[in-house]
């Protein structure tokens, strides 16, 4: 994901600075390269658009539990005898390192706490226990409606991403917060849904739920990086049983286009097959 800024340089002209945003979930050794490939399709658009060249700044946002060990340059990707350094591409990227910063340290308005601890704990054990500060946080949000949608949102985000939070420590946080804000912290659908689990009380019963949760999330991940899926995309999703969709959902943050998101799903469902 791309942004534009404006900034004002000396003299009163103004001039255009893109911020690219990558998200890691591990240290991938090759993101300098990823992130030239970015970099490269960000001006040609601009060219496409009749724009001027402006300056990106590459900005990696990684939330990994081991800290970040990949190169933060594209030169150092590269075995370069000193007589050819001026014929190699030089630039480096900001890292925000989750796993750096301790979960008190973790400041800011209630949302951006929030979103940010959920994507410390996502890949952690017991996040569960950590469930408890993420709804307390969200459920002091206003309006009530807007709190509600947030809930759902993380929710529907920690049961897509591969942890091991479980439909009665959700139904355990959300009764308890519930109790204490004295309101209902999800909408009716959704707490149909997790009362239709429990109700069941079968692995299967729990497990469908847990895989349509994690396909939906899935498409409107998909969509959101890369457009409306195909059919094609849709049926592979499909396809996907829970253990499968948890292999997607790790691959598709770092995929370059949606062509190779359908790609490693079919990776993924013919290692199975075999």
């Amino acid at each position: 994901m791309d942004l534009l800024y404006t900034v004002q340089q000396q003299g009163g002209v103004p001039a255009h600075v893109y911020i690219l945003f990558e998200h890691k979930s591990y240290a991938d050794r090759l993101t300098s390269f990823q992130l030239l490939r970015y970099l490269v399709r960000i001006w040609e658009r601009m060219l496409r658009q009749g724009e001027p060249l402006a300056p990106v700044i590459p900005l990696v946002f990684y939330h990994g539990v081991e800290r970040w060990n990949a190169p933060r340059s594209f030169a150092e990707l590269l075995v370069t005898p000193d007589a050819l350094a001026a014929y190699t591409p030089h630039f480096a990227y900001e890292l925000l390192d989750l796993s750096a910063i301790p979960e008190d340290d973790i400041k800011g308005e209630v949302m951006l706490r929030a979103v940010l601890l959920a994507f410390r704990s996502v890949l952690r054990p017991n996040v569960g226990v950590r469930l408890f500060d993420m709804v307390r946080m969200l459920s002091e949000l206003t309006p009530e409606r807007s709190a509600l949608q947030y809930i759902e949102t993380l929710l529907r985000y920690l049961i897509a991403a591969p942890s091991d939070l479980t439909i009665e420590q959700i139904r355990t946080v959300l009764e308890t917060v519930g109790k204490e804000k004295q309101s209902m912290l999800i909408s009716p659908a959704a707490q149909e849904w997790l009362e239709q689990g429990r109700e069941q009380g079968r692995e299967q019963g729990l497990e469908q739920g847990l895989e349509q949760g994690k396909r939906q999330l899935l498409l409107d991940l998909l969509t959101y990086r890369f457009g409306e899926p195909d059919e094609a995309q849709r049926a592979a999703l499909e396809a996907c049983n829970l253990e499968q969709l948890s292999a997607v959902s790790r691959v598709l943050l770092d995929a370059d286009s949606a062509a190779e998101v359908l790609l490693n799903i079919r990776k993924i469902l013919a290692a199975d097959a075999q």
